[in-house]
């Protein structure tokens, strides 16, 4: 089955001052930059970026569709259901990722998709128990029903589309969930790719 990529990168990363989490740059490479690596690795062949383009390589734009999150700042659901408007409606696999997680790997991204059954998700889980729902595999028609269950999408949690709903749980490491929200996020990144 085909595979899409919805990455969100629309916050205000105001814990790094206004500086554009995805776009921080860990040994040398933009967050975002080894994201839309491990996503391209996987073989997706459609990525939209809903929210800003910062720190994406000018040649990798040519390669993915940016889209305009609006109102702004609406949250990341919000992002999904912009992302989602844009895209023709089809038979896909639908992952929807956070543009903030550096460590996220394409065998990741593989076992979410084979995770996925019909109206079911799948959603990566860490050792500990810490569910990640910006780091998510969905049958397409699936997801749209979500969203359209959920209503007006703006400031409502993630969450609001797993209400009720049956999710496949996919092990992934500490490692492949980091998700850079603080600068001690940011810092355990860094030290994780010192150790690869």
């Amino acid at each position: 089955m085909c595979t899409a990529a919805i990455i969100l990168t629309g916050g205000r990363s105001s814990r790094f001052g206004g500086r554009h989490t995805p776009g921080l740059e860990i040994a040398g490479s933009p967050v975002i930059a080894s994201l839309l690596s491990s996503v391209e690795a996987a073989g997706v062949g459609e990525i939209l970026v809903c929210g800003s383009p910062a720190g994406i390589e000018a040649g990798m734009l040519d390669r993915l569709r940016l889209v305009e999150e609006k109102p702004t700042f609406g949250g990341p659901l919000h992002g999904i259901s912009c992302a989602l408007a844009a895209l023709s409606a089809g038979e896909r696999i639908i992952l929807v990722l956070a543009g903030d997680m550096p460590s996220v790997s394409a065998a990741l991204l593989d076992r979410l998709r084979a995770a996925v059954t019909a109206g079911t998700p799948a959603a990566a889980v860490d050792p500990r128990g810490r569910v990640q729902f910006l780091c998510a595999a969905w049958p397409e028609a699936t997801l749209r029903d979500a969203l359209t269950g959920v209503g007006p999408t703006a400031g409502l949690p993630v969450r609001a589309l797993y209400r009720s709903r049956d999710v496949t749980l996919v092990p992934a490491t500490e490692v492949e969930l980091i998700d850079i929200d603080t600068p001690a996020d940011l810092a355990r990144a860094e030290r994780a790719a010192q150790i690869d």
